[in-house]
């Protein structure tokens, strides 16, 4: 039986971590699983099985994170026994040391050439490239959409298996799925306040609403460098009323299930899980028609824009989507739900660690 271990840089209440415990969960139904975290962190703040075996190697350098790793898949039993999955740089450059003792995986996130050149600027292309060259080392790379499938391949030699994005929908279960509200149209924004993410556009898109007589709300859950821009933004258009900024929340699930539409127009997304989230709470969404989300958004769940002056009818257009319902459900697509994703983990690393992929 093999022993799936996945590492990620810290535990911190990021999406990709959040993916490494949603996997964890499901897997540990039917595997032995542990979760190793390279450096230390504030907390998920998800939940995590307690049969999932969890291990901090923070303490260590570079050198005896690796050391420690591999000594934790060669107790495992070797290739055949022990998988190791990754998410992240660090992560990965851990799992590169490991191809000889463990059947490798890299999960890619997002589209790493925006995602880096929004956080690292003109030297962030240069950092993408050579993450996606170092990838060619493991057994296998996988990604969550089509268009991150392209990018990837012209790096690695070879077209990766598409596994898409999903949520632990039994943390999420428990806050159910409830009619739609009534009065005002409530729409919400969850992710950090950065120019990628472009929350600013939402305050532009609720005072439009309000010029054309719609009374329509907006909550903002997230922290971030353009918070204070967001403020004045608010005092400009004179949205006080109209417009909460809650901050972090730990749990923001409760607050997310009683709106009519989760919006996030980002620039770049490799599939919000923050959207997902939404999704599996019955909650239609808006987003950008960028990256793979055309692959989760539909007619019957929410709506995609492409110019920042479609975005105000995008969302009027989900709400009343949203409020045509009478009882909600999930309104995930089946490829994003949490047993078909994780089971398509453990069906391709295990037909790996059998000889079943030829090298690239």
């Amino acid at each position: 039986m093999m022993h799936f271990h996945i590492v990620v840089p810290a535990p911190v209440p990021t999406g990709p971590i959040k993916g490494a415990y949603a996997l964890a969960n499901a897997l540990v139904r039917v595997r032995p699983v542990t979760v190793v975290v390279l450096k230390k962190g504030p907390g998920a703040d998800t939940f995590l099985h307690p049969t999932v075996e969890f291990i901090s190697l923070a303490k260590a350098g570079w050198n005896g994170k690796i050391s420690a790793y591999r000594r934790l898949l060669r107790r495992a039993g070797g290739r055949e026994a022990a998988a190791s999955i990754s998410l992240c740089l660090s992560a990965d450059f851990v799992n590169l040391f490991c191809a000889d003792i463990a059947t490798t995986c890299s999960s890619v996130r997002a589209n790493l050439f925006l995602n880096y050149r929004h956080d690292y600027g003109r030297k962030g292309l240069l950092a993408a490239a050579a993450h996606l060259m170092a990838l060619r080392r493991m057994h296998y790379v996988t990604v969550m959409s089509e268009p991150m499938r392209q990018q990837v391949e012209a790096y690695i030699g070879y077209a990766p298996p598409v596994i898409a994005n999903f949520v632990d929908e039994t943390v999420l279960d428990q806050y159910g799925c409830s009619a739609p509200p009534q009065g005002p149209l409530r729409f919400i924004f969850v992710g950090s306040l950065t120019t990628r993410k472009q929350p600013r556009l939402l305050i532009r898109a609720i005072a439009e609403m309000r010029l054309r007589g719609i009374d329509a709300r907006l909550e903002v859950v997230g922290e971030g460098p353009l918070r204070t821009k967001l403020i004045d933004d608010i005092e400009e258009t004179q949205l006080r009323d109209h417009v909460v900024i809650h901050g972090f929340r730990r749990e923001p699930y409760s607050v997310v299930a009683a709106a009519d539409v989760f919006v996030l127009p980002s620039l770049s997304e490799g599939m919000s899980r923050a959207c997902l989230e939404a999704l599996h709470l019955g909650v239609p969404c808006v987003l950008r028609a960028v990256d793979g989300n055309a692959e989760v958004i539909n007619t019957s769940n929410g709506r995609l824009f492409e110019q920042d002056d479609d975005l105000a009818d995008a969302m009027l257009q989900a709400a009343q989507l949203s409020r045509s319902v009478g009882v909600r459900s999930s309104l995930l697509p089946e490829k994003f739900r949490q047993l078909h994703a994780s089971e398509a983990y453990r069906e391709l690393l295990e037909n790996e660690a059998r000889g079943g992929r030829p090298e690239a």
